[in-house]
């Protein structure tokens, strides 16, 4: 580009940028494909492009003309791209880029371990200005996180990181520095390079700078400016406190007097991320900034951050954060008693006091949160008794400030309300009580002791259990309503938190137990369905998942201390009254003898089948589930076809579905009946009525809206698959009997499965995750246990499935689990045809020896002629004599002729050998070439389709080895040749095995070659 105008240079770099974009954007269509160009042109070309591109930008330096501002914005973008280049495959997204080093190749060392690459880039910040400075600070960040392993020798690393470290200080030591990091952009992206910077290099590299002790303490400053920059900068405070919290926890790394250094900085910069997010929550009040509390999961993360720095010296930290919070609970205290004093209705004055208690339950928020952080924070393994006392001082504070907000909000005035501090506030308190439980409830709970002593003697909580007492009391009015429509949003959300924070409690063996006896849980279990609890409300919808599980979720957590007990016969018949007596009215509804209009109707169910779903879930053994199978079988039964029949288009029909799924799925093994029980069968029949009813409908549903396939359709074909799939695999029916005694439960839903494959397309199949999971799930115990013993299936069906099976398995598609199925169905398939193929030559084979050594029919020894005599009847019941000239039965003769008809599985892929060869290709190559997660699963069926059709395989490898270069053909033809190397014919375990170490080896060889493979697919194959 020498001797053009910096416009041409401009546009060169633009389009060496596009190029460069274009090389690293991976197609999922034909990954296998793209990724050989990309590591080519990554081999060939990126490394010259990020030279140039560098040679160029230092040339820039010389140019002062303003035209030149947009030619170093278009260098800095393409050495961007450069190092953003997909160098290993990982295909990452864009929320990974401060994840991880980056991967260059070792052919860039040369680049790195030259000071001239650093110096260019750090001068070129200096000098350039606007955005084209902040692209320089952000190629800063990426060269922070060049893997350590590039580097040559110790040396080269620690010359680079040195480097970096020296460059760090001019800037924040300059009245230069510190002005270009007035600007938001620098002051981010160099947030960012020390974020980076430490998650690359190991902290006694970085210890080794000689003047570290400056380095640390200039950086320990900026942190803390960058902590009250949160108006400014929000951003930036997340990547502050990642370089803190990756320093602090290899701290042991440095040497004493260095430890020293950082410990120091991490008490200054605990107490300035403290006094940061008080000053914030009077920002937000005033408006001027959005609240952080908004966004609970970005904030716990980096609350999880701040608690490894203040941990760090958390003896002197917690003190400070004690002392804060204690002011700030006085304070409370006193605007509550000037509330209680004064009048009750709102005034100017009244105004005033409740903006500021709004402040102050803001900051006690932030207290709680960053409390409960800290006692989070807590590692046992190396907490001290002088650790866990500080803990406990500070949870006796929140205790104290939790009693004390209980009995202020009893009282509170409702003009001096607010419902998103109400939210917060509660929030913060369950995400204390979270943290508390992690730490402090627990299996290990007896070995702290300091924490409960603290707490017994200013609460009387002496143990883990009354902490629980105290949590489920205070917690249990969150599920309350208070009736104001403008609190609803805010209420439904914590309502989501408390039922998680409940889940968590009953999820320990010994604390669930320790609920169970609660009065407060025996109470809750008694009236569960109070009309206080709002979200139990079936006219309630929520476009929030979340808010629209709770149902599910509340009765999950109350079925799991129902039963956490052995004998709760007569606490579920208690459990399950009120349902009982909904579902009578129901019943009569049904039957036109109740008051109860149709709306009512639907709505009524609708909660109660989420209710139930939600209660069977977490059934897990045998005696619970007869519990419920005892109540809702054949009591209620009926209703759920009724109503599935009445409103077939609806989403209680969905809801009944779900619920369907549960109570049809074995977990656990909690799906068994005694063996004189009919119980097994009957369930099934049932499953089978309501598929069939369910299945009609889908069918015949015609489609209001073109484009609502999923919430129209194929939604319902998922449940359908899904209860299928749950009643094949259950384990707790014979089958079998159905068909001696003529039923047609099975049949009719294998029907109807059959019918809804067909009419979903191949390509929408794969198109839908969830469907797609279904689906497989079906056809793999179908094929386990059902298949070959169906008298035929359509040969449309066949196609479909077996196109099916293949499109999966593509490489486009990385649905490993929805591959794994298939590979298991298809292994399943090749066995079963292979075995058979193998019996019927041996029993051919035997057949022709009797012939060649065939006798008189008296042939034979004196005993064995014996026999015969004793075993033979009136001669009207023998048959006709064998290809010996012995007789045989007749029931024996129908058995062979039995014998030789060739079973319809066989013959379908016998005469359609295209089958075999297309899933062949597939699997050969994702096997061979592709790196999946689930590599075993796919070399299993590999040996069965080689062995079934071993024409092909001899066919398709040579093409494949004449397709590759031709000094690569005769190493290649080797590696194919080793692949059935003590291979036998048949599907032991044993020649599997020998055959997938040997496939292995093909692949690693592969691997190390250059080869391409022809993309196999469903017209190639000739299957249509």
């Amino acid at each position: 580009m020498s001797g053009t105008t910096p416009e041409h240079r401009t546009i060169g770099m633009d389009l060496m940028t596009a190029v460069t974009t274009e090389m690293n954007i991976s197609n999922n269509r034909h990954a296998t494909k793209y990724r050989k160009i990309a590591v080519s042109y990554r081999d060939s070309q990126l490394l010259p492009v990020f030279r140039f591109a560098l040679s160029t930008l230092q040339n820039t330096l010389q140019i002062s003309d303003r035209g030149a501002e947009k030619l170093k914005e278009s260098i800095l973008v393409l050495m961007r791209t450069c190092l953003s280049f997909d160098f290993i495959g990982t295909l990452p997204d864009e929320s990974s880029d401060d994840v991880g080093s980056i991967q260059v190749p070792a052919t860039w060392r040369s680049v790195f371990e030259e000071p001239g690459y650093l110096d260019v880039l750090w001068e070129c910040w200096k000098k350039f200005n606007g955005p084209s400075s902040v692209l320089v600070m952000e190629t800063l960040s990426q060269a922070a996180a060049i893997r350590r392993s590039l580097f040559s020798n110790d040396e080269a690393r620690l010359g680079y990181i040195h480097h970096i470290m020296r460059e760090t200080v001019l800037t924040l030591k300059s009245a230069a520095g510190q002005n270009k990091l007035q600007d938001i952009g620098n002051f981010h992206e160099f947030c960012r390079m020390l974020s980076k910077f430490r998650s690359t290099f190991q902290l006694p590299e970085v210890c080794d700078f000689k003047d570290f002790q400056q380095w640390i303490s200039l950086v320990g400053d900026f942190t803390s400016r960058g902590f009250h920059s949160w108006k400014w900068s929000p951003n930036s405070v997340p990547y502050l406190m990642t370089f803190w919290a990756k320093m602090v926890p290899s701290i042991n790394a440095a040497k004493q007097e260095q430890q020293d250094y950082i410990q120091r900085a991490t008490m200054d910069l605990s107490r300035a991320y403290l006094k940061s997010r008080l000053e914030c929550a009077q920002a937000v009040i005033d408006g001027e900034v959005d609240d952080p509390l908004e966004s609970e999961e970005d904030l716990v993360t980096t609350l999880e951050m701040y608690a490894t720095v203040a941990r760090c010296k958390y003896v002197e930290s917690g003190q400070y954060v004690l002392a804060e919070f204690k002011d700030l609970a006085k304070r409370h205290r006193e605007l509550i008693q000037r509330v209680s004093a004064g009048t009750t209705s709102p005034s100017l004055d009244s105004n005033e006091i409740k903006e500021q208690l709004l402040v102050v339950e803001m900051q006690l928020t932030w207290m709680v949160y960053i409390i409960g952080a800290l006692i989070g924070g807590r590692i046992s393994y190396q907490s001290t008794a002088e650790l866990d006392q500080m803990d406990g001082e500070l949870a006796s504070e929140v205790l104290g400030f939790i009693h004390q907000l209980q009995v202020w909000s009893a009282q509170r005035p409702l003009f001096i309300a607010s419902a998103d501090a109400h939210l917060y506030v509660q929030s913060a308190i369950i995400y204390f009580y979270t943290q508390f439980r992690n730490s402090y409830i627990g299996e290990e709970s007896s070995k702290s002791v300091k924490v409960y002593t603290l707490l017994g003697e200013r609460w009387g909580l002496n143990s883990p259990n009354q902490v629980l007492d105290v949590i489920m009391n205070s917690s249990l009015g969150n599920l309350r309503s208070s009736g104001d429509p403008e609190w609803r949003k805010q209420e439904d959300q914590l309502v989501v938190r408390t039922l998680r924070l409940y889940t968590q409690l009953v999820s320990g063996y010994s604390s669930v137990k320790h609920i169970r006896k609660l009065d407060t849980t025996k109470a809750l279990l008694k009236n569960h369905n109070s009309s206080d609890f709002r979200f139990l409300d079936p006219t309630k919808k929520s476009s929030d998942t979340a808010v629209a599980r709770t149902r599910m979720t509340y009765y999950t957590m109350l079925s799991r201390v129902l039963f956490s007990e052995d004998n709760v016969d007569t606490d579920f018949w208690r459990f399950v009254k009120p349902w009982e007596l909904t579902l009578d009215q129901v019943s009569l509804a049904f039957e036109g003898s109740s008051d109860h209009g149709e709306e009512d109707i639907r709505l009524i169910l609708l909660g109660i089948f989420k209710d139930l779903r939600g209660f069977v879930s977490s059934i897990t053994n045998r005696k619970q589930y007869g519990l419920f199978f005892e109540w809702f079988y054949p009591a209620y039964t009926p209703i759920v076809l009724r109503a599935m029949e009445h409103w077939p288009h609806d989403e209680l029909s969905i809801a009944i579905m779900r619920f369907w799924h549960e109570f049809a799925s074995n977990k656990s093994g909690r799906v068994m009946f005694e063996s004189s029980s009919p119980n097994g069968i009957l369930l099934f029949r049932e499953t089978s009525n309501i598929l069939y009813t369910y299945g009609q409908t889908l069918l015949n549903r015609p489609l209001s809206n073109p484009n609502a396939w999923w919430s129209e359709k194929y939604k319902g074909v998922m449940l359908y698959f899904n209860v299928l799939a749950a009643s094949l695999s259950g384990k707790y029916v014979n089958f079998g009997v159905f068909k001696l005694y003529g039923d047609k439960a099975l049949d009719q839903v294998l029907e109807l499965f059959f019918s809804l494959m067909l009419a979903i397309p191949v390509d929408d199949m794969m198109s839908f995750p969830k469907l797609s999971q279904a689906y497989f799930s079906v056809i793999d115990v179908f094929v386990s246990e059902h298949m070959t013993g169906l008298p035929m299936v359509p040969k449309p069906v066949l196609d479909y499935m077996f196109r099916a099976l293949g499109e999966i398995i593509l490489p486009h598609n990385l649905d490993t689990a929805c591959c794994t199925l298939a590979c298991s169905a298809i292994d399943k398939i090749c066995t079963f045809v292979l075995n058979w193929v193998i019996k019927d030559k041996t029993r051919k084979d035997e057949e022709h020896e009797d012939l060649l050594s065939g006798g008189s029919p008296g042939s034979g020894t004196n005993s064995q002629r014996s026999s015969v005599d004793l075993s033979r009847g009136p001669p009207s019941s023998r048959g006709p004599p064998n290809s010996n000239g012995r007789p045989v039965s007749r029931l024996r003769q129908r058995q062979k002729l039995q014998q030789q008809e060739t079973h319809w599985l066989v013959e379908y892929l016998m005469g359609h050998k295209d089958v075999l060869s297309y899933l062949f290709q597939i699997i050969f190559q994702v096997v061979a070439f592709e790196d999946r997660s689930n590599y075993w699963s796919l070399s299993r069926p590999l040996l069965g389709l080689i062995l079934l059709n071993r024409d092909y395989y001899v066919e398709y490898t040579n093409n494949f080895v004449q397709g590759q270069l031709p000094d690569r053909q005769e190493q290649v033809q080797t590696l194919v040749s080793a692949l059935m190397e003590g291979v036998e014919v048949n599907l032991t375990t044993l020649n599997r095995d020998r055959f997938t170490q040997n496939i292995t080896t093909f692949r690693r060889e592969c691997t190390q070659l250059t080869l391409m493979a022809a993309n196999a697919s469903f017209e190639d194959s000739g299957m249509h």
